[in-house]
């Protein structure tokens, strides 16, 4: 099982945009290093998706937070996978975990079949 840590995320700024999409794979063209994904929920049948892009001269500026964290490398389609692994973790710590949930993206390969990336899953703890 991949390990989940709790950690303190920083304040940080940067700019975004919000999106709704239909699924994960309307968010492939926005996949970036640094960027993060930041969800919202849902509207009907899309997830509200804010892309967020970190600069110290943006207009927004993320909370610090206290989250429970994970790793994931492997296709993209596949990174529900990490959250299947925090909430398992936090069954068996007997923790909550709460919104928004973040998926920060350190490295993106989008010309392999599928597409890959490294991705720390991030969920606030409640």
């Amino acid at each position: 099982m991949a390990k989940v840590e709790i950690k303190e995320v920083p304040e940080l700024r940067g700019f975004s945009t919000v999106k709704k999409v239909a699924n994960r794979n309307a968010l492939l063209g926005d996949l970036k290093p640094n960027t993060i994904l930041i969800f919202h929920g849902k509207e009907g049948h899309e997830m509200v998706v804010e892309i967020f892009t970190p600069d110290p001269n943006g207009d927004k500026t993320l909370p610090p937070a206290t989250v429970a964290s994970t790793k994931f490398t492997g296709p993209v389609e596949k990174v529900d996978n990490a959250y299947a692994t925090l909430l398992f973790w936090a069954l068996g710590q007997g923790k909550s975990l709460g919104t928004p949930t973040r998926e920060v993206y350190h490295k993106v390969d989008l010309k392999q079949d599928p597409p890959e990336a490294e991705v720390e899953v991030q969920a606030p703890l409640a």
